[in-house]
């Protein structure tokens, strides 16, 4: 028996849980790996439930078992977001009524899969703490909108999100301090840093077969209007136009032709090279041999590629609309951050880390690595563990019961 994070009443340690996600990719996969490590040592059994195998706005990637995990996906060679919220609703809904775990760790209530979560809450008497890393500036629908999500997590137990920076959101929607923890957005730090130094001892060799410059900015991402390419791109062509000596090239990693692109992307613009989708270790090789990254999103949640890049021990320029930026940055320290959509501020960000020496960038790159050591899988599994033995919410009242039994859901590219 454990205690909870108020410490009022005595919390049994669950036998069971269940922890759900649209679908398995390569972090999902480390995330629950090092978690099902953790609960087995205290005897707690884990499954992993994952949605569809397929996700259209990860096409390229393919998904693979959890390992020795016991895992289970919803809709085997089926896409995610061919699916209606209905169909995925019902079918989580009863896969969680047949395991019946104690506690779920579900995506946020406006998916599917998290209101299924939510549901089985309300039928079971289980617990849920919903994997969230919205905060205000990504979430801007209105009052209306703040009052039914506010509503519905009565019947939510806890919160499970990136980093303090997010509480005030979280606040606002009904969840006191107890019942909000940190570390969900966590990357396998060592795994990106031995592969990036692995890439810098074949450096030569590598940058030949590569054909990449021995300096450039990168960017990781999909080619989302959110994303904020178009302000790179406009910010890229003015940097070329402004800098002395000799400019950096700019490599883009993603799939330009995904869902919803809408980027009228060049192959002929100056210094541009765009190098297609890439994960794992091909990667990791692109993260090593670069200057610096770039991440220029204009409302963006998170922004994994920042853990990712700063594992790799890169100095990094980040848009504060992305949610990384006020938790990993610190100006001048690891990098910068500038306004979102105002190319003219990253080009004079991307002239100042071009007039940096070798010396002051190898600096900014050991900061980085030295910031995201904190937030590490370790901190994913230790936010997860002090979640486990939240209290259960008391009744929630019947609008709340209705609304979560009504609403299922909607599908959408995240």
């Amino acid at each position: 028996m454990k205690y909870s994070a108020r410490k009022k009443e005595v919390v049994a340690k669950p036998d069971h849980i269940a922890v759900i996600w649209q679908r398995f990719l390569p972090y999902h996969h480390a995330r629950i790996r090092r978690l099902s490590e953790s609960l087995t040592q205290q005897g707690i059994r884990l499954t992993a439930i994952e949605v569809a195998s397929r996700d259209a706005s990860y096409g390229f990637i393919s998904s693979s078992s959890a390992d020795s995990t016991n895992s289970f996906c919803c809709f085997p060679d089926r896409t995610y977001h061919e699916l209606t919220a209905r169909e995925i609703n019902t079918r989580v809904y009863a896969i969680l009524m047949s395991l019946a775990p104690d506690v779920v760790f579900a995506p946020a209530t406006p998916f599917p899969e998290g209101m299924a979560a939510v549901r089985y809450r309300l039928a079971s008497g289980a617990r849920v703490v919903i994997m969230d890393d919205a905060w205000e500036w990504t979430d801007q629908r209105g009052r209306l909108t703040e009052i039914v999500k506010k509503t519905i997590h009565k019947n939510v137990d806890a919160a499970f999100v990136p980093a303090p920076s997010h509480f005030p959101y979280y606040r606002k929607l009904g969840f006191s301090d107890e019942r909000v923890f940190f570390g969900v957005d966590a990357v396998d730090n060592e795994y990106f840093s031995q592969r990036a130094d692995s890439a810098r001892g074949r450096e030569t060799r590598l940058r030949q077969a590569l054909r990449l410059p021995n300096n450039y900015f990168l960017f990781v991402g999909r080619f989302l209007p959110r994303k904020g390419i178009d302000t790179l791109l406009t910010a890229y062509d003015q940097y070329r136009k402004q800098v002395s000596g000799n400019p950096w090239d700019l490599v883009l990693v993603g799939d330009k032709a995904g869902p919803g692109c809408g980027i009228a992307y060049s192959d002929q613009q100056a210094g541009v090279r765009f190098a297609g989708p890439l994960i794992g270790d091909e990667l990791c090789q692109f993260y090593g041999l670069a200057s610096a990254m770039i991440v220029p999103g204009l409302r963006d949640q998170w922004g994994l590629v920042v853990n990712e890049a700063m594992a790799s021990g890169l100095p990094v320029i980040v848009s504060r609309g992305v949610g990384a930026a006020q938790t990993l940055v610190r100006e001048g320290e690891n990098g910068w951050t500038f306004a979102p959509g105002d190319s003219e501020e990253l080009a004079d960000l991307m002239r100042r880390m071009t007039r940096l020496s070798a010396k002051q960038k190898e600096a900014m790159g050991r900061q980085s690595e030295k910031i995201i050591s904190e937030w590490s899988l370790d901190r994913f599994v230790d936010g997860a563990n002090k979640a486990l033995f939240v209290e259960r919410r008391e009744y929630a009242g019947l609008l709340s019961n209705i609304m979560t039994r009504l609403w299922k859901g909607w599908v959408r590219v995240n």
